[in-house]
């Protein structure tokens, strides 16, 4: 039993079996979870593109909890009048209610998961809904009623590129994990909420290109709304996991394991800047913590730029000993380097309990990529960001913002003297696009000089 088949039988949500009710054929699927959104969701299905493979099927998840806000049931309402306004639908389902609706591009089709017959569980959501969406998705693949081999998941607050589907026409999907697209958030005319919106999107493009320095696997953007994953590849992480937040990092996290996270250098998806708080990891929350701060400009602060040089340095080690085997851990470090605390840095894989877990990895048989590939496995995304917080705490404290940027090596804003925030967002932006075309390699332990 391949992958895909094990998870449609054993893991996949309900929702999946109206599939074998839908004969139409379709060139291109894109996922949307919709809670609680009115216009932004207009404006998002309007901008779906035809697809070069025939049929769009743009498939819209209305979700609600029992004890969602009034305005989230208020505004669902109006978004299931709207899509009636489609045109007579084809009713799939009933509990839950599925219905498909004619479109220029193709079709619409909406599971409602928000109403008293189908409301989702406490303690799930956007991860769920975005779940069954894709699950969807990925049974009309094995069908053949799905013919490219991409799942696209995006969020009711976007635009999307004319070339939104052709962009990853050129990736290989056996040996490819996952895509990521380039984006822009468009910001509101209130300069409180813009100037949170600039240093949010320059936090996000510094701390990736800080990782890609470093020669880490986990350097992309975990936007759940710029993510394209290849039907193997969602079936063999287990699809999306049922949280109600980070269920974009959490995919993305098993992804990199699976294999390449790549990034597309074509035109961006442009993301609403808006404050919200539906979720308790997102960007309307960071939006909305950074304006309710006092002079939230003057106070931003990012990861010291020596954090991801001696993260660059423990990934160093990670390499070595998968080529080497056995050897003392941090026997690679630079101990007469006076900018190099190799006692913060041990100290900090100690108290995560690492050397434990690679002595345990390097132990185990395997050629060096297959000994590299686990030892990643356990110092995952999440492992990571936990090193980095680790330095911070014991003696690489975060920088005011603009500091971090001129020092570190990866932004190429050592040189710059200028303070405008749309300037510095559209040249960390420039810097990350060139990431697509030619990706970072593992840098020299500390940048010469340093």
């Amino acid at each position: 039993m391949d992958a895909i088949t094990a998870y449609l039988e054993n893991h996949a949500e309900p929702e999946s079996a109206v599939a074998g009710r839908i004969s139409a054929t379709f060139g291109h699927a894109i996922e949307i979870p919709a809670y609680g959104e009115r216009e932004s969701l207009v404006r998002t299905l309007a901008s779906v593109p035809r697809g070069p493979r025939g049929d769009v099927l743009i498939v819209v998840v209305l979700n609600a909890r029992r004890n969602s806000p009034p305005e989230v049931h208020e505004a669902n309402a109006v978004a299931r009048e709207m899509f009636a306004a489609l045109g007579s639908p084809e009713v799939l389902s009933e509990t839950p209610d599925v219905r498909l609706y004619p479109d220029p591009r193709g079709r619409v089709l909406v599971i409602d998961r928000a109403t008293d017959a189908s409301y989702l569980p406490p303690g799930q959501g956007v991860g769920l809904a975005r779940k069954a969406g894709c699950d969807l998705v990925l049974r009309l693949h094995t069908l053949g009623r799905v013919l490219s081999p991409w799942i696209h998941a995006t969020d009711a607050d976007v635009e999307l590129p004319a070339d939104y589907f052709e962009q990853v026409a050129g990736l290989d999907p056996e040996t490819t994990s996952g895509a990521i697209y380039s984006f822009e958030h468009r910001f509101p005319a209130e300069e409180s909420l813009a100037t949170a919106g600039r240093l949010h999107e320059i936090s996000l493009r510094y701390m990736t290109l800080g990782l890609a320095w470093a020669g880490s696997p986990y350097a992309y953007q975990t936007l759940g709304s710029c993510l394209a994953v290849p039907a193997r590849a969602y079936a063999a992480v287990g699809g999306f996991p049922k949280t109600d937040a980070v269920e974009d990092v959490r995919i993305l996290d098993a992804l990199a394991r699976d294999g390449a996270i790549e990034r597309l250098a074509g035109a961006p998806i442009l993301l609403d800047g808006r404050i919200s708080d539906r979720v308790p990891i997102s960007t309307g929350k960071s939006l909305s913590e950074i304006v309710r701060r006092p002079d939230s400009e003057a106070s931003y602060l990012l990861p010291h730029p020596l954090a991801f040089a001696h993260l660059a340095a423990w990934i160093r080690v990670l390499d070595a000993l998968a080529r080497r085997g056995a050897v003392a851990l941090l026997a690679e470090l630079p101990r007469g380097n006076p900018f190099f605390r190799a006692d913060l840095l041990e100290e900090a894989l100690e108290g995560m309990g690492a050397f434990d877990a690679v002595r345990a990895v390097i132990h185990e048989p395997g050629d060096a990529r297959e000994v590299l590939h686990r030892l990643h496995g356990w110092f995952d995304a999440f492992r990571t960001k936990e090193l980095l917080e680790a330095l911070a705490k014991g003696g690489f404290a975060k920088l005011p913002y603009r500091q971090a940027l001129t020092e570190a090596p990866f932004t190429g804003l050592v040189d710059s003297t200028d303070e405008d925030l749309e300037f510095l967002r559209r040249a960390l932006a420039e810097r990350e696009r060139e990431l697509a075309v030619h990706p970072a390699g593992v840098p020299p332990l500390l940048p010469e000089g340093a």
